[in-house]
């Protein structure tokens, strides 16, 4: 039987491209995406848990249906965004913000 490979062993380094990977279902474990650019990527019904994203952007992001739980949301800036049916602790903030304000 061929041992587990270890982490070091991986063949993934930092500043490489990745192009149509096929992840699914994988379980990133103590993995450092710092710097890193996810672009036209697919993370439909995947789990992130006590991920640290500071100062990260996200652009394009459809998070239609998603949920952040036990999060850390401070100085957090949303800009131009479709904020309709955005719920905070149980209040409809998306129903509150007028179209003008920031909502599509």
């Amino acid at each position: 039987m061929e041992p587990a490979k270890a982490v070091d062993d991986t063949g993934l380094t930092p500043n490489m491209y990745v192009a149509n990977a096929d992840v699914r279902q994988c379980t990133w474990y103590k993995t450092a995406f710092l710097g890193s650019v996810f672009a036209e990527s697919l993370m439909d019904d995947s789990q992130f848990l006590w991920v640290d994203a500071r100062r990260s952007t996200f652009a394009g992001l459809v998070m239609d249906g998603s949920r952040l739980v036990g999060c850390s949301m401070r100085d957090v800036v949303i800009e131009d965004c479709d904020l309709r049916g955005l719920i905070i602790n149980g209040v409809k903030v998306g129903d509150l913000i007028a179209p003008s304000e920031g909502t599509r």
